[in-house]
């Protein structure tokens, strides 16, 4: 019991470090864009609140998928404690939707602003994620120039080394490049 407590705590810390990246970084504020306008659109499709639940479990699968696929690239996929992470996650993301529903309900049945912003963060979050583990697999991956530093911290701590490191290594490959 006491280590599910402690992988909670250390993913709600994760989520919100990584809420925090979306608001004080121009990548994560452009992400949170395309996400918001995209849970705006999904409105033609029916249910904005089921779609938008949808979304939300797709980028959780998404980000499960890269997860197995850098830790077995990696090498740790055996070690790996990611499904036990993604149960917790999963749970924490119930919750918020679930409050955001419930806040919603209280105040009009119709409105679905709060449960829309709520999906758009934890669809941001995902993608940071997602990204942070296809750097890991290729990184000379094309996009490593755009999103460069910005990432090195979410990927130091996929990887479980310091910050500094995975900087060293994105000044290495864009040294090789020129």
């Amino acid at each position: 019991m006491n280590d599910y407590c402690l992988i909670l705590l250390g993913q709600a810390k994760a989520i919100g470090d990584k809420l925090l990246f979306v608001a004080t970084n121009l990548v994560g504020q452009l992400l949170a864009m395309i996400a918001l306008i995209s849970t705006f659109m999904v409105t033609w499709l029916g249910d904005t609140r089921y779609i938008c639940t949808l979304l939300v479990a797709g980028a959780m699968l998404l980000d499960l998928s890269w997860g197995i696929a850098s830790n077995v690239k990696r090498g740790t996929f055996v070690l790996s404690g990611g499904l036990k992470k993604t149960g917790v996650k999963l749970a924490i993301y119930i919750t918020i939707l679930l409050t955001a529903y419930l806040f919603e309900s209280a105040i009009d049945k119709d409105w679905t602003f709060v449960f829309r912003m709520a999906s758009t963060l934890l669809i941001v979050a995902e993608a940071i994620s997602i990204v942070g583990h296809i750097l890991i697999i290729k990184p000379n991956f094309p996009i490593l120039k755009l999103l460069g530093k910005a990432l090195s911290s979410e990927i130091a701590k996929k990887l479980g080394v310091e910050r500094q490191d995975i900087e060293d290594l994105y000044n290495q490959i864009n040294a090789s490049k020129k």
